[in-house]
């Protein structure tokens, strides 16, 4: 068997058990048990008191008194932490990992028991969980089970027990939007320990060459791009040394050494390789690529595995117990052709998205090429994205219940997940993660039931269906679905059909009737809010591709388009007011919002005018067929399109008539790209660009590697156009002084050349900049329109665009990202104009 199998087989066993035994706590209304902590107790040792406390009392109507000295109480004792009658036997065996827990049943007492003051913490709440019977499915008091037992009556029992994490390290980043989720983190154990093993696997190989120290000395430590030896600016971690070099190497391992030696706890260092853009293209570098064109083609797991197995055999010399971790991902995912093994000091963290295997063959993919990366790493563990910050229904319980089975299987270790969550559309699944994570061995179906069961009462059997049609949903393919969903509202919008949408809604209101208590209407409530928080995208979007669609040749079809706009005004003139209200709400659906907005930006909110790009080109056709066709008509759909001006169509379109009627001066310069004088302008950035850029603008790519420039006679009136080429991520860019509360109006023209096996975008985003010359904070009020992948004409993309509090300047990108060789992204007749008052 394999040694891996057989440590993670051991990991599950929940101890040595001892016949069970009755613990009496209240009898006859009165406690009979007293909660014992150390006299110097830690933080976590006080809270775990506390909690006990609370439960106990919430289920029987008794609170046990509390022991602060430490030291034997009368009668039965519940101890939490090293007390004056705890055994060294009490604690879990040195040699385990260092998360482990135990719960001793002995001479009439409870030993609640860890190395560290966190586990010993998860000792206490579990027994609150398992023994007791409460359960935290989501934050907040309206989202916990407490089992009502007899008054002033209470008896448990108990099993000795040592419990070993399934999942260790468990890293939960995005998961904290106040003390209710900090709460319910600490409850379902997702937190870490204070001492995990194999943890730190994110890059910090930049942390090794400040400038301030090398780069005079040394500047060939720095990566060479362009013929140029690159340095980084302030504070910009995305980026490799010359990793070829011995050199280099070294400064590495004597970094790390020293950064371990300041952290005995620490049991590894990291030299992983994230979002890096900037590689070094030198002659010893590019010899540590299987190809001539690695470079070119971004394939670098070579060169990094053969640079972390350098390190990992220079550290193990001198610090044979300590780890060298590095993460597993995009530009170094891939298997390297050159190297068979990991050293043995090695861990990797290894990236998949779980949430994409209803594309076909994805999950067969990401199961083999874990299944060769364990042969290959002797610590391997996971990364996942759950929620990415999508707001509409990203629910697939089953499929994490089977990547965790899955790895569990392979002997994988721990799991860093990004969650970022809308928890009103994830909750089951999230709380079924947490309790998978300690065993990944329970049934996924039956503690979703208990999830329904416990938290809608009778309404479960209807809520259970509601569920089963969001995971079915999520899992289904659609024309133009994508997978990533990360600030990419339109493959939000694609996460559920308009009709699973009315299915859904119809299934919630049943529920509603069906429940029994005003806690499960409350937490029914919100999920039919949340959906209808998300339906605004869905709808919009869904509206938006017909009026696309829609042709013009009648006044029959002119009415159906106008009416399909007025519907679109309506719901965006109700979906603004709705999210103000959602706004100020306190509970799980108001503070995930805020959370997911205001605390950390990743709802796209400011891309509503993408999901109704449809309604700006139906509108200009609208407009063209009516005074053509049927001017005694024009004045009529005027006045019906400028009614609608409280929301975005109605904004649009008066924007559109009033250009059209006063000829105002546009903000931008250059917006055609014809002046080819000399830029004068100064990069307001540090990794801008000005020299070479057209006249007003400055060019900004992620790589360095996208090409600029203006093509005479391939515009859309057949002058200069500005194109993108060869470009991961880049963009012009020109910034416009504002003021908060200005209403701007964008406008440009965009086209998408691409090859049939490219997903490369051509798009026109917006940022807002403050007075001190930082990005906005409110990143969810950023927005972009993308050329529509299906055309390679010219295309009009507009929108309007309302200036934050605190923001001085719009800035106004045109770009592109994911191209292959032979994309071109091609801009003209950029706009910005200053919307009137009245």
């Amino acid at each position: 068997m394999n040694r891996r199998i057989i440590l993670l087989a051991l990991t599950l066993v929940t101890g040595l058990t001892t016949p069970a035994t009755d613990i009496v706590l209240v009898k006859g209304g009165k406690a009979r048990a007293t909660v014992v902590i150390p006299a110097k107790a830690h933080a976590r040792e006080k809270l775990a008191a506390k909690e006990l406390r609370r439960y106990v009392q919430a289920i029987c109507g008794v609170e046990l008194p509390l022991k602060e000295d430490g030291q034997a109480a009368p009668g039965t004792g519940l101890y939490i932490g090293t007390c004056a009658v705890s055994q060294d036997g009490d604690l879990p065996k040195a040699d385990l990992n260092p998360e482990s827990y135990a719960i001793r049943a002995r001479d009439g007492n409870l030993f609640f028991t860890g190395r560290h003051p966190t586990p010993i913490y998860f000792a206490v709440v579990s027994f609150i969980e398992q023994d007791l019977g409460v359960r935290w499915f989501a934050p907040g008091d309206l989202w916990e089970h407490v089992p009502k037992g007899k008054a002033g009556e209470l008896t448990v029992t108990v099993s000795s027990r040592v419990v070993l994490p399934g999942t260790s390290p468990r890293v939960w980043s995005g998961h904290d939007w106040g003390p209710s989720w900090k709460d319910w983190n600490l409850r379902n154990k997702t937190v870490m320990g204070e001492v995990v093993p194999r943890r730190q696997f994110q890059n910090r190989v930049h942390a090794a060459f400040p400038t301030g120290k090398y780069a005079e000395t040394h500047p060939e430590y720095y990566p060479l791009i362009k013929g140029k030896r690159w340095l980084p600016p302030e504070g910009m971690r995305h980026w490799r040394p010359c990793e070829g070099s011995p050199e280099v190497q070294q400064v590495v391992i004597d970094y790390a050494r020293k950064w371990l030696d300041a952290r005995p706890t620490v049991d590894s260092f990291s030299v992983g390789m994230d979002d890096i853009s900037h590689l070094c293209s030198c002659p010893v570098c590019r010899a540590l690529d299987p190809a001539p064109d690695s470079y070119e083609k971004r394939q670098f797991s070579d060169r990094h595995y053969k640079f972390v197995n350098a390190i990992a055999k220079g550290l193990a010399k001198t610090h044979p117990d300590r780890y060298i971790g590095t993460l597993i991902y995009n530009i170094a995912r891939d298997l390297p052709a050159t190297v068979d093994k990991l050293e043995p000091n090695v861990f990797g963290f290894i990236t998949e998205t779980s949430a994409l295997w209803w594309q076909e063959g994805r999950k067969e993919a990401d199961h083999e090429l874990t299944r060769q990366w364990a042969k290959r790493c002797a610590h391997l563990s996971r990364y996942d994205y759950f929620g990415m910050g999508c707001f509409t229904p990203r629910f697939y319980p089953h499929a994490i219940d089977e990547q965790i089975k899955f790895d569990k299987s392979i002997g994988m270790e721990g799991m860093y997940i990004e969650i970022y969550t809308f928890l009103p559309h994830t909750a089951p699944m999230i709380w079924l993660t947490a309790k998978l994570q300690w065993d990944h061995r329970q049934n996924a179906d039956t503690l979703l039931g208990e999830f329904y069961r416990k938290m809608y009462g009778p309404a479960a059997p209807t809520m259970t269906r509601y569920w089963n049609l969001l995971e079915r949903s999520w899992n289904t393919p659609r024309p133009g679905r994508e997978g990533w969903v990360h600030r990419r509202i339109l493959n939000q919008a694609l996460a559920m059909s308009p009709e699973d949408l009315d299915a859904a809604e119809g299934l919630l209101a049943t529920a509603l009737r069906e429940a029994a208590t005003d806690k499960q209407r409350k937490r029914l409530a919100i999920h039919r809010d949340a959906l209808r928080y998300s339906g605004y995208a869905i709808r919009a979007y869904g509206i938006s591709r017909e009026l696309a669609a829609l042709p013009i040749a009648d006044a029959a079809s002119a009415d159906q388009v106008l009416t399909r706009l007025e519907t679109m005004a309506r719901l965006a003139k109700e979906r603004r007011a709705f999210y103000a209200e959602v706004a100020q709400r306190q509970d799980l659906l108001g503070r995930n919002v805020k959370g997911l907005t205001i605390t950390k930006p990743y709802f796209p909110m400011g891309d509503f005018g993408k999901l109704e790009s449809g309604a700006f080109s139906a509108m200009q056709r609208l407009l063209a067929w009516t005074s053509t066709h049927a001017p005694q008509r024009l004045a009529e759909t005027t006045r019906r399109l400028q009614a609608t001006v409280d929301g975005s169509i109605g904004s649009l379109a008066k924007a559109y008539l009033w250009i059209a009627e006063s000829k105002p001066k546009s903000a931008l310069k250059n917006g055609d790209f014809e002046t080819r004088k000399t830029n004068q302008e100064t990069p307001a950035q540090a990794d801008w660009e000005t020299a070479g850029a057209p006249t007003g603008w400055s060019t900004w790519s992620r790589t360095g590697r996208a090409t600029f420039g203006v093509k005479a006679a391939e515009g859309a009136n057949g002058k200069g156009a500005a194109v993108i080429a060869g470009a991961e991520s880049a963009a012009y860019l020109q910034s416009v002084r504002v003021k908060a509360g200005d209403r701007m109006v964008c406008m440009g023209r965009v086209r998408l050349v691409r090859g049939a096996e490219s997903s490369a975008t051509a798009r026109f985003s917006f940022r807002f900049r403050n007075a001190a010359g930082k990005w906005h904070k409110r990143r969810d009020l950023e927005g972009s329109l993308q050329a529509d992948a299906g055309r390679s004409d010219w295309q009009d993309l507009a929108i309007v665009v309302e200036v934050p509090a605190g923001a001085t300047a719009l800035l106004v990108m045109p770009g592109a990202t994911g191209q292959k060789p032979g994309d071109l992204a091609l801009f003209d007749d950029f706009r910005v104009y200053r919307i009137p008052k009245k």
